[in-house]
């Protein structure tokens, strides 16, 4: 009997490989794959707790140039509008969900593997979702891809609305 874990990684590497053939990009199969994902775990309904969900955020939606550094301590963001870490500061409180802050994928997946929430909202660039949905499957994950104005891992933004949107749907819809 297939794990389906494998099954999924064996899929992805596999439309990896047919893709390009078929004139589809790796960024285009990862858009694919997330929002497909996503279907799939909104139609499943979760109902949880907010303190059963953890938002996880990648540290580059923090302004390089702000000097109060948020990764691993959260509690130093002054919350002063310049990014979107406040905001979801403020969503944390909302929702009593729990919010990190990851460097990368591998910390992420150890933060994941600490806290055993019961649903995860993940904000990250279509290669680390789709790794990390991979990785952590079948946690049901919200993936929210980030923009990157400036290029990769560099003061990104996020759309809070989709963000809401998420941590919503794992309450049932619940407004807080």
């Amino acid at each position: 009997m297939w794990d389906k874990r494998k099954f999924l990684n064996w899929k992805w590497k596999f439309l990896l490989f047919v893709g390009p053939m078929l004139g589809i990009s790796r960024e285009m199969l990862a858009h694919g794959f997330i929002t497909a994902s996503n279907a799939l775990v909104l139609k499943q309904k979760h109902t949880f707790k907010g303190e059963e969900l953890l938002l996880l955020a990648p540290h580059c939606l923090q302004k390089d140039s702000c000097v109060h550094k948020i990764t691993r301590h959260l509690e130093n963001c002054r919350q002063c509008g310049g990014c979107k870490i406040g905001e979801l500061k403020t969503l944390q409180e909302k929702y009593h969900c729990r919010l990190d802050v990851a460097t990368g994928g591998t910390l992420a997946r150890q933060i994941i593997k600490q806290y055993k929430p019961k649903g995860v909202v993940a904000i990250a660039c279509e290669r680390d979702l789709v790794s990390g949905m991979l990785d952590v499957y079948p946690l049901p994950v919200i993936g929210v891809l980030n923009k990157r104005p400036f290029g990769p891992c560099f003061n990104t933004d996020v759309d809070m609305d989709l963000v809401e949107q998420g941590l919503q749907s794992f309450l049932g819809g619940a407004r807080g």
